[in-house]
């Protein structure tokens, strides 16, 4: 229970909320190279994971919630082309690559398994920080939300200043843990939570919500907020990791 009030209660949530730090992995058989990369998102305030070569980096990405990585195209054991197909046979989490060629066919290949944008080597990190904000402008925390502060996913627009829900315009009633989860999920569309994570950030003062109990959460906000609960695509199952909700384009209801 919070013993702050209603208002107190809100504000801790809401600046818990807001203070998510966005998370990169980077991938680089370059140590000294993956060293300064590292300091210089986290010094702008990115939460960094690392990761030396392409099975490493395909361990990270089966158990992290990212918000981007910067892959390198050479790396040991497995190259980060291949790295970057098994990544998008399970995730759209937008990927940069980085290569230390210049030939427009690496470049090329890269794009076309799904790459979101492409550096050389070598760089600077002025640039590189450049084109992760606006990737993360376009795909990350504010995807789905709106000048006013309002989030909006399919027929959902959830408001965090008013703590008000409405689907197709007509309000939701929701507890505050359904609040809560709903608003974690809707500022990062497409990035997958674990069930733990979804837990720490929705658990506030001496009211801690137990992993275990975040299945019966969604399923009682699908109720609520998916126009078909069977076939949800608002709140998405992650296998084995958690739940995410949909990008605004696969959030659309299916036409009858």
């Amino acid at each position: 229970m919070c013993w702050r009030g209603r208002r107190g209660c809100l504000a801790a949530f809401r600046g818990r909320l807001l203070s998510l730090e966005e998370t990169v992995l980077i991938v680089d058989d370059d140590a000294a190279l993956l060293e300064v990369m590292s300091i210089v998102l986290a010094s702008e305030g990115y939460r960094v994971i690392t990761a030396a070569d392409g099975a490493e980096a395909l361990r990270e990405v089966g158990g992290e919630g990212l918000d981007l990585v910067v892959l390198d195209v050479m790396l040991p054991r497995i190259s980060g082309f291949e790295v970057l197909k098994k990544i998008r046979e399970k995730s759209d989490v937008p990927v940069v690559m980085l290569t230390a060629k210049s030939q427009s066919v690496d470049k090329v290949v890269g794009l076309e398994l799904g790459a979101d944008d492409y550096i050389t080597k070598p760089f600077d990190t002025k640039e590189l920080l450049a084109r992760i904000r606006a990737i993360l402008r376009r795909f990350g925390r504010q995807e789905g939300r709106d000048r006013d502060g309002a989030l909006r996913l399919g027929p959902l627009e959830l408001d965090p200043n008013s703590y008000t829900v409405t689907k197709h315009g007509e309000p939701l009633e929701l507890t505050p843990t359904e609040f809560k989860i709903l608003a974690l999920l809707m500022r990062r569309p497409g990035r997958a939570f674990t069930r733990t994570q979804i837990s720490e950030a929705v658990s506030t003062g001496s009211h801690y919500l137990a992993s275990r109990y975040i299945d019966v959460h969604i399923s009682r906000l699908r109720a609520k907020v998916e126009c078909d609960p069977r076939e949800p695509r608002v709140i998405q199952t992650v296998p084995s990791v958690g739940y995410r909700a949909a990008r605004p384009s696969s959030a659309t209801p299916r036409s009858a």
